[in-house]
């Protein structure tokens, strides 16, 4: 690799970095580092068309903000020649040779109106619709959000939920909604990441989701003190009616205890 130049780091600072700017370099290629790999995922982006990364987010590698990271993938916001999008990475340590089959579930959840739009994929990366809003624990957290309105989101959450019990995929991760749901500037719930995704286990989409809403953790405490939530024993017990017995009638019990 080239060494970088004081101009080549202004662009840190500036709203777009180019995809070629060598400072890319590290997160194109995160966490392991090779000329080979990183001119490979370089052509990939071109075949993408994307032309930019944008700096956002409350996470850094090195000096760039980045919207988010985990042990399969980082992900950016990027600009193509029309549209701001979400990139997904594949880490080069990632449990994974490719990002395929974490496409081929995204779909499934598209299919059933979940998650954020994808629009283009390739080996390393995916691109999707970017979602400009605040985690759900931060939209809990402001003071200027009333009981309806909470009522109203936990609900749109878990009929996404039972929309993807119904087409049989299973998220995985919705016990931490925290980091898998992000509020929308219109309050609209967008379930997000399905990297841990499987059909080939028992759906739980619904059961975790509520948990994480009402009962348990960071997101449950903040709901329970707008809501004054006191029907705790009668929510567990629907959530484990439905748990052997997913139908349309048991979900709607599960949501008429939170109304």
């Amino acid at each position: 690799m080239q060494s970088t130049s004081l101009s080549q780091q202004s662009q840190i600072f500036s709203n777009k970095i180019s995809i070629s700017s060598p400072e890319l370099a590290t997160i194109i290629s995160y966490p392991r580092l090779t000329d080979k790999e990183y001119n490979n995922r370089l052509k990939e982006l071109y075949s993408l068309e994307i032309k930019y990364i944008l700096p956002a987010g409350r996470l850094k590698i090195g000096k760039i903000p980045i919207a988010g990271k985990g042990c399969v993938s980082l992900v950016l916001k990027a600009e193509t020649k029309n549209k701001i999008c979400a990139l997904k990475i594949r880490r080069t340590d990632a449990n994974r040779k490719t990002m395929e089959m974490e496409v081929s579930l995204h779909q499934i959840a598209n299919s059933a109106g979940v998650g954020p739009s994808i629009f283009r994929y390739s080996e390393n990366y995916i691109m999707m619709e970017f979602i400009d809003g605040l985690s759900i624990i931060d939209w809990v957290k402001q003071r200027s959000i009333t009981a309806d309105q909470v009522r109203n989101l936990a609900t749109a959450i878990l009929q996404q939920c039972y929309n993807l019990d119904r087409t049989h995929i299973d998220h995985g991760e919705l016990s931490r909604l925290d980091h898998h749901v992000i509020v929308s500037k219109s309050n609209t719930a967008n379930i997000i990441d399905f990297e841990s995704s499987s059909t080939q286990r028992r759906t739980s989409n619904v059961t975790a989701a509520a948990q994480s809403l009402f009962l348990n953790g960071p997101i449950s405490k903040r709901i329970n003190e707008l809501l004054y939530f006191t029907k705790r024993e009668k929510f567990i017990q629907e959530l484990k009616i439905y748990k052997w017995n997913q139908t349309k009638t048991n979900f709607n019990n599960i949501l008429s205890v939170v109304w």
